[in-house]
């Protein structure tokens, strides 16, 4: 088992790209693999939340997204960090542009239907400290929603490092973490966010 802080988390990315990976494909092995995984749960198609921050995490949400689409999914999508995005997050919001199944949604609209997923992206193994007010009460209501909850990586407001979380962290049925376990997902404190945690490979030693 790999258990990677966020800092060695970092590192072994960019040990990656420097063998040859790109960036931009971590980010749509981290999707696919996640997606893929949900199809095999969730295998009729239905409605998901996807709420994303700017970052490479939201990026990630971006690219089940499309995936789901695919698959006949209904995508309502939610970015609560506003709508200027990390160049790698921008380049897979493009690509979801004028696709039929995949809307670009107001927090307050979406609270109000019942989704099969709500996935978080907001995010992800870099956080630290207390939740922004905005991404608090984001996550106050989504944990009041009915729906499976999954987060990517770690769910919002939950330290990977220590296990310290947010009085409003994110609380996943699933957790998809990528290429390495981080100490939160093995801590007993995080594993009351974490619930299911399942490390998925995604080109990363």
């Amino acid at each position: 088992m790999k258990v990677y802080t966020a800092e060695e988390m970092r590192r072994h990315e960019q040990m990656a790209v420097d063998k040859g990976i790109s960036f931009a494909q971590l980010m749509e092995n981290a999707g696919s693999a996640a997606a893929d995984d949900l199809l095999k749960r969730f295998p009729q198609a239905g409605s998901a939340l996807i709420v994303c921050g700017k970052g490479n995490n939201g990026g990630d949400g971006l690219v089940i997204a499309r995936i789901l689409q695919a698959a006949g999914w209904q995508a309502d999508i939610v970015f609560v960090l506003g709508n200027e995005l990390s160049p790698l997050a921008e380049s897979n919001r493009q690509k979801l542009l004028n696709l039929h199944g995949i809307e670009f949604a107001e927090l307050n609209a979406c609270l109000k239907k019942p989704y099969d997923l709500i996935i978080d992206g907001i995010f992800g193994t870099g956080f630290t400290g207390s939740l922004p007010q905005a991404v608090a009460e984001t996550c106050r209501s989504l944990n009041a929603m009915l729906g499976a909850k999954i987060a990517l990586d770690i769910p919002t407001g939950l330290n990977c490092d220590t296990a310290e979380a947010d009085a409003d962290t994110f609380r996943a049925d699933i957790t998809y973490t990528f290429a390495a376990y981080k100490p939160a997902h093995l801590h007993d404190a995080g594993k009351a966010y974490c619930g299911e945690t399942l490390c998925l490979d995604i080109g990363i030693e």
